[in-house]
């Protein structure tokens, strides 16, 4: 059941039943992954300002000499962000994550709706070039 378009017309009541479990197993895939999308967006959300901080402070402050003060007095408590490697493998690791991330929404948009076209601005869900309404 890999067509665009699905005719049902000329389906048995079992072929039929089959289908539907098929869709209803279908959308509860989606529903699952659009949770796990929202709790990444706030994830992301919340994330911001603390990125921001860090970043600025590893790449762009004192995180060098604040590095060389813990090494001569350690602290009596977790430091690993003094780690020789470890805010800048992080930083690279979201950042190429945050890529694959950009591409493989791209690439859902495109396979849910070929119409929304690469990298442009969603307008809804269109059908046969028109904009389907919300059935309530």
């Amino acid at each position: 059941m890999n067509d665009r378009k699905t005719d049902t017309r000329n389906l048995n009541g079992t072929q039929f039943a089959a289908f539907s479990r098929e869709m209803e197993y279908r959308m509860e895939q989606l529903l699952c992954m659009k949770r796990l999308l929202e709790q990444t967006k706030t994830a992301m959300d919340d994330c911001r300002k603390p990125a921001r901080t860090l970043y600025d402070w590893y790449f762009k402050g004192s995180w060098l000499q604040d590095r060389d003060r813990e090494e001569k007095h350690p602290l009596k408590q977790p430091a690993g962000v003094y780690s020789e490697d470890g805010l800048y493998d992080l930083f690279q690791d979201l950042e190429d994550l945050c890529r694959s991330v950009e591409e493989a929404v791209r690439d859902f948009r495109l396979q849910m709706n070929p119409e929304t076209g690469d990298g442009e601005e969603s307008r809804g869900i269109v059908q046969d070039g028109q904009q389907s309404q919300k059935q309530s």
